[in-house]
């Protein structure tokens, strides 16, 4: 079986690491159902009675490794990861390039998130909220400063051009995760194509 390695945002001998990377390891396994609490501290060497007093109970250590590996705490998607200084394409390739990681490193995760998370509806918002969540408002926010240095009032709202731009990355990777996909043309040139398209919807805007 082939290890799954997930990118920790805490000192690398904590107790609350141990957990967070095992119950991210069970999850992908196991699903988020048929995880147990006990499993996971088995799996990260302490007792389960201190996941409990950290975490307080399966749903809360689920939030809390999304937001770990996902959210503002994470340290692939800093507050401010990609230099502004750089130009639209140059900032919108590196975006590219993290956020295409972020979804290859952590596939398994979000594979059984995508399909279980209903099932928990005390928390779906919460953890979703934080899912990519600090790279959508940065890259929005550039797009928004972009228009109004290009004197553009009236256009499609950034967060939907994001959205669509991070749809398009993510079946890119679930593709080519795939041994049945038989694509024409690679990974590089496919992410060249969805900048371009997002470059030429921004340049769109700003002739009219």
């Amino acid at each position: 079986m082939q290890a799954t390695t997930y990118m920790s945002t805490l000192p690398a001998e904590s107790t609350e690491t141990r957990l967070l990377e095992a119950a991210a390891r069970i999850f992908a396994l196991k699903g988020i159902e048929g995880a147990s609490t006990r499993e996971i501290a088995r799996e990260a060497g302490v007792n389960e009675v201190t996941l409990f007093r950290k975490f307080g109970n399966k749903d809360g250590l689920l939030a809390a490794v999304v937001e770990n590996i996902f959210g503002l705490k994470a340290k692939i998607a800093p507050e401010k990861p990609i230099s502004d200084a750089l130009d639209l394409r140059s900032y919108l390739v590196e975006y590219v390039r993290i956020y295409s990681e972020i979804i290859t490193t952590n596939l398994p995760l979000i594979r059984t998130m995508v399909g279980e998370i209903h099932r928990f509806q005390d928390h779906e918002r919460q953890v979703f909220h934080a899912v990519f969540r600090p790279l959508r408002q940065m890259l929005a926010g550039r797009l928004d400063r972009e228009k109004a240095s290009r004197g553009v009032t009236h256009s499609t709202s950034s967060e939907m051009v994001v959205d669509q731009l991070n749809g398009m990355i993510f079946m890119d990777v679930l593709r080519r995760s795939s041994t049945f996909a038989k694509l024409k043309y690679s990974s590089a040139a496919y992410r060249k194509s969805c900048v371009e398209m997002v470059l030429a919807t921004v340049l769109a805007e700003v002739k009219k």
